[in-house]
């Protein structure tokens, strides 16, 4: 009798040191993501197409006239400001255009003997020493304000909001200004340009590409989003 006894105490024992254990981990799990809730912040994100630049952009290389190219430079090559940089054989003459800028040649949008109209973008120089950015493209439709400083990331790169152009463009309209016949997406869509400063060197053959980033509107605590329903 005295031996059941004690197996039925140590029984006893052995369940009642389970059942503490068992408290003990679930006070500390419930801890734990009370804490969390309390203390971590969930970002709210949207993901923006857009294209990597040099400082503010390329400058643009047009014709000054209708003319045939007579020779073009290889994209990468380092300019001077007022060095030769595109030869046009105009009504039989030739024409030198020269770099407006000091810098690198990021893109050249014609070949020779290719024919070209008065104004038609021929090449673009990226600036020497600028820093590598982005022009980002907000729908023209989204009201959400984007203040200066407001952080993006992503592709590895991180960086801040420095300027949201306040009028809509055509997404053309905006590729012509930094000579690229087109951005990521439809075109014709209304869109504003929200510029970000990278931090870094531009590098070349880095810039004038497509780039999808993150745009962080916003950090809230879990509990928050709990207590009010994400509203």
């Amino acid at each position: 009798m005295t031996r059941k006894v004690a197996e039925l105490d140590e029984v006893v024992h052995l369940t009642t040191r389970r059942v503490w254990a068992t408290l003990t981990a679930v006070l500390v799990l419930f801890g734990a993501l009370v804490t969390w809730g309390l203390l971590a912040r969930v970002e709210s994100t949207v993901e923006l197409d857009g294209m990597l630049v040099a400082g503010a952009g390329p400058t643009l290389v047009t014709a000054p006239a209708a003319a045939t190219v007579v020779s073009s430079p290889q994209v990468g090559s380092a300019v001077q400001a007022g060095a030769d940089l595109i030869v046009l054989d105009v009504a039989g003459e030739r024409r030198v255009v020269t770099s407006p800028v000091a810098g690198a040649v990021s893109s050249v949008a014609v070949r020779p003997g290719s024919p070209v109209s008065g104004g038609e973008v021929l090449a673009t120089v990226e600036p020497a020493g600028a820093r590598l950015g982005a022009v980002l493209l907000l729908d023209a439709a989204n009201m959400a304000t984007v203040p200066t400083g407001t952080k993006v990331r992503g592709a590895g790169l991180s960086g801040r909001v420095t300027a949201v152009e306040p009028y809509p463009v055509r997404a053309d309209d905006l590729a012509a200004r930094f000579g690229q016949r087109s951005l990521p997406g439809d075109g014709q869509r209304l869109v504003r340009a929200v510029h970000v400063d990278l931090g870094l060197p531009a590098r070349a053959g880095a810039t004038l590409t497509p780039v999808r980033l993150d745009l962080v509107l916003g950090e809230r605590r879990p509990a928050d989003l709990l207590w009010h329903g994400g509203a």
